[in-house]
């Protein structure tokens, strides 16, 4: 019986909570920049016709969604620990990167001049925008002890909004060459 008399206000309590969610949310997207685009599109103008100060409003804001891809991680291995912490403290310190995470004893089997090798390597992950993929790799086949050192990257397709934004805003954007 305590049950049913608690069930009557169950429907008006949920209308209730629905409605702050809608007015939350409601407020959340007028206030935020992407938003402000998408508001337009409602006034009449298409999204097509968005000018490049609205793209680049929807990427800078504080509130824009992550752009995929606009970010990556790429991957190096080295011979060993030394040359590992080497190459990830002079990217950090060149700011070509965010972080650096160093997985130690890997166990690489590839082919080199014609033989199957095995070793033992070390292999850094490494979060940096992927504007700067191509002076990253720069970097690393300047300083790496291999001849022909792996650089690949992956675009970083999704992930927690707080720490992609915190890659964007550690990793300064690539500077324009002014030929």
């Amino acid at each position: 019986m305590q049950y049913l008399a608690c069930a009557r206000f169950l429907p008006s309590s949920w209308v209730f909570a629905r409605n702050l969610l809608i007015v939350a949310s409601s407020a959340a997207f007028v206030t935020s920049c992407s938003s402000f685009a998408d508001t337009r599109h409602l006034a009449g103008i298409s999204a097509s016709k968005m000018s490049s100060n609205d793209q680049t409003c929807k990427s800078s804001c504080p509130g824009a969604p992550y752009q995929a891809g606009s970010s990556s991680v790429a991957y190096v291995t080295t011979p060993d620990q030394e040359s590992a912490k080497k190459l990830a403290r002079g990217i950090i310190e060149r700011k070509l990167a965010a972080c650096v995470n160093i997985v130690p004893q890997i166990e690489s089997i590839y082919m080199w001049e014609g033989k199957v090798n095995e070793d033992s390597e070390y292999l850094l992950m490494i979060k940096t925008r992927t504007q700067r993929i191509d002076e990253l790799s720069k970097y690393v086949r300047e300083n790496h002890p291999y001849s022909v050192a792996e650089v690949i990257s992956l675009p970083i397709q999704n992930g927690n909004p707080p720490y992609l934004k915190w890659i964007e805003q550690t990793v300064p954007e690539k500077a324009e060459n002014k030929d």
